[in-house]
């Protein structure tokens, strides 16, 4: 399989394409960059018409992921796009029809769900015979560069819109359910545009589960994610970004006593495309539209929360 790559982010750079080389079955990987030389295209549009690349990785700007991803199922092209894959659920509903009518796949980048470790989680609370009730989760990190689009309004940016994937999608994976209320406070704004820089948020799941958070790009670097039923607790660090050569720990609190569970270190984006193209092989592809039109419906939701603070 080919892929098409639709702007030279830093995390295409760090993460994906290192991740693509890896794997046998990608027999070329080719970049559209209006922005960076000695790329294989130079224009997203000419790149979709001529490349024979069967998958496109859309990592633009958060503002342009819904139009280019239309733009390449309609070619005919399995997408993959780097989160938050749309601005609005209503966007995420007509990319999720037109890819279920031509038979393609849409999947949101959310690659850290991939890790072992959240498998390892589960496998934890199911040995314990425990189902986790309550998640508090923080994702945060020091301020961008102020000309990061992320500080731009039109190009999608933000906090919520950057972070908000990472808030809705730990009950999505460990709840087995979307949010039923949704609270969001903007914590602080920044830029010229005055986008949300940081949000906290309380979530409520079906039968009196919960999650609890903080995200943002204005403390120094946190990367935790704590989970706990009645008689099993779990943290994790870098869970949200686990760097391909870091073998992580749990650290597991049980009636009997506390332990640590080693977790080898894994390319998340490695399994993650590797996921993607056996459900592609085999035309699994409802799981994946299911997951990104869940997220997109909650980052609804929350920024709607956060307007009517």
């Amino acid at each position: 399989m080919r892929v098409l790559i639709l702007g030279n982010s830093s995390i295409a750079q760090k993460r994906m394409i290192p991740a693509l080389e890896m794997i046998p079955a990608i027999d070329g990987i080719e970049v559209a960059s209006r922005s960076s030389s000695g790329t294989t295209y130079a224009d997203y549009k000419t790149a979709i018409e001529a490349s024979s690349a069967e998958l496109v990785y859309v990592s633009l700007a958060n503002s342009d992921h819904a139009y280019w991803a239309r733009r390449a199922l309609e070619s005919g092209k399995h997408v993959i796009v780097d989160k938050p894959a749309v601005l609005n659920a209503e966007d995420a509903e007509a990319l999720a029809e037109l890819s279920c009518e031509r038979g393609l796949c849409l999947a949101e980048a959310t690659a850290y769900a991939a890790h072992p470790q959240i498998q390892k989680i589960a496998q934890l609370f199911a040995a314990a015979q425990c189902r986790p009730t309550r998640i508090n989760a923080m994702f945060s990190f020091p301020p961008l560069p102020l000309d990061n689009f992320r500080y731009r309004r039109a190009n999608g940016g933000g906090a919520i819109y950057d972070l908000g994937p990472y808030a809705v999608s730990p009950g999505r994976l460990f709840f087995g359910a979307e949010p039923i209320d949704v609270q969001c406070r903007v914590l602080s704004t920044g830029g010229e545009d005055g986008v949300p820089t940081a949000f906290s948020v309380m979530l409520e799941y079906p039968e009196g589960r919960s999650l609890v958070g903080n995200f943002g790009f204005d403390t120094a670097y946190c990367n935790r994610l704590s989970i706990f039923g009645s008689d099993l607790g779990i943290d994790v660090d870098r869970v949200f970004t686990t760097p391909e050569n870091f073998a992580n720990e749990l650290r597991v609190s049980a009636p009997t006593g506390n332990s640590i569970e080693p977790v080898p270190a894994h390319d998340c984006f490695k399994l993650f495309v590797m996921d993607v193209m056996t459900k592609i092989e085999s035309q699994d592809l409802d799981g994946l539209r299911a997951d990104l039109l869940a997220d997109a419906r909650a980052i609804d939701s929350l920024r709607a929360a956060a307007e009517r603070d």
